[in-house]
């Protein structure tokens, strides 16, 4: 896959039609999915559109905090040079909210990086290209409303009119919705405007958490961009009204957790589904394969951060092993229930704050490390039953970046530039999370000790 920059035909048009926008960020995305960029002025948009714009290479190696991470070996030994960033074609739009005034246009590197996830999947998507399969991608992704933060500190308080408490789950209900209905047609407005495929939305279990799913894409580099342009269509819609929206994958204890849930699939040069059979193709059983035997080795990326791992706790729809399972929403490799050419996989072990390019991208790998393999999968999983043979997921995250660290299968995907850079970046987070002492410790231990 090949970036296709903005024109200044395209950037002239775009000015001429949206007199209102001051404003144009720049948007790029971290290695964690977190935006990042420049904020331009409307005079100029067309420099940039014709010359690009240079942003420091160090933007891939920041914690979730935005801090550069010494240890990944990027910083001082390379004088973080700039890099030229360009704007892609089709993602310049307004951002209809308050005054239209603001405007976004997401942007990518210019030139080959080993550290870039939008290349990383864009890799990995040719390399099934090459084979002549093609990836066929939806995002779903689940959040939680709250009423906005005071003083910065998050607050798990739902917005007025919306249920607080935990045994009222309105799952697939409509309260919910008509409670927060202009909301909900603001996330619209911005997806239409923006292009994004957005489909169903629908409430979930927890108090103030709903699901919103974009529509399928045979396009996978589109489809994570997309992902990560829905969640700030969603941040910025519940803005406009006064709420705050929130992807942590485990935002409350007593919370049913927020995940990421990938349907994907493959089609050959024809157009066909080549994962379809009864229920699966041959090839759609090494796919299943492939990722039961490389999914704790990119947990890592499933689950990106300390908080991720609270998701994981049993009778929750999340998988604690690589299990697999026809229309079985317990196991983390779901067939639903479909046949021909809506026949898919749906991965659902990520949760909502991973990053959809590294995601998709690892889905993918995985997919690719079956096929050529030519593995089988172990037996499906009925209920909540386990089959002993399963392969358990590392859940806790130093586990799960050790496994990463010294995997093949993610070396050989992903590069050993990037698997090192990645670990370095998480492992320093990880270690300076755990090091603080939080009243938890103080409550449960101080007095007994």
């Amino acid at each position: 896959m090949t970036n296709t920059w903005i024109t200044l035909d395209e950037a002239q048009a775009f000015l001429r039609s949206n007199p209102t926008v001051v404003w144009i960020d720049l948007i790029l995305f971290d290695m964690n999915g977190i935006a990042r960029g420049k904020r331009l002025r409307r005079d100029d948009l067309l420099t940039v559109a014709r010359d690009g714009i240079m942003i420091p290479s160090t933007v891939f190696v920041m914690d979730s905090r935005g801090n550069c991470i010494e240890e990944t070996g990027r910083l001082w030994e390379t004088g973080d040079p700039d890099v030229p960033f360009r704007i892609i074609e089709g993602t310049l739009h307004a951002i209809p909210t308050g005054e239209r005034r603001l405007a976004q246009a997401v942007i990518s590197v210019a030139e080959h990086d080993d550290l870039c996830p939008r290349g990383i999947l864009a890799q990995q998507v040719k390399a099934l290209e090459a084979d002549g399969r093609t990836p066929v991608v939806a995002v779903e992704l689940e959040f939680y409303l709250t009423k906005p933060r005071t003083n910065g500190a998050f607050n798990v308080e739902t917005p007025d009119g919306l249920a607080q408490d935990t045994d009222y789950a309105m799952t697939l209900a409509f309260g919910e919705l008509d409670a927060v209905a202009p909301f909900i047609d603001t996330i619209y407005e911005i997806a239409d405007t923006q292009k994004l495929p957005v489909g169903a939305v629908m409430q979930e279990t927890g108090p103030g958490q709903f699901e919103i799913n974009l529509k399928h894409r045979a396009d996978a580099v589109a489809a994570a961009t997309e992902g990560l342009l829905l969640k700030r269509a969603v941040k910025a819609a519940a803005k406009e009204h006064g709420f705050e929206a929130s992807f942590m994958a485990k935002p409350h204890h007593d919370w049913p957790g927020s995940g990421m849930h990938v349907h994907t699939s493959l089609i050959d040069r024809d157009g066909k589904n080549i994962l379809a059979g009864d229920p699966l193709s041959p090839l759609g059983r090494n796919v299943i394969a492939g990722l039961q035997t490389s999914m704790a080795d990119f947990m890592a990326v499933w689950a990106q951060s300390a908080n991720a791992y609270r998701r994981y706790v049993p009778n929750s729809y999340v998988s604690l092993a690589a299990e697999w399972g026809l229309n079985n929403r317990n196991v983390a490799l779901r067939i639903p229930r479909a046949s021909g050419a809506a026949t898919r996989i749906e991965h659902r072990v990520s949760g909502a704050d991973a990053n959809p390019f590294l995601v998709i991208a690892s889905i993918l790998a995985g997919a690719r490390h079956g096929i050529a393999q030519n593995l089988e999968p172990g037996p499906m999983a009925l209920g909540e039953k386990d089959n002993p043979n399963t392969p358990r997921l590392p859940i806790v995250w130093f586990n799960a970046l050790e496994r990463f660290a010294t995997s093949s299968v993610v070396r050989d995907a992903f590069g050993p530039t990037f698997q090192h850079v990645y670990f370095k970046l998480k492992d320093t987070e990880r270690a300076h999370f755990e090091r603080i002492v939080t009243s938890l410790d103080h409550t449960w231990y101080a007095q007994v000790a």
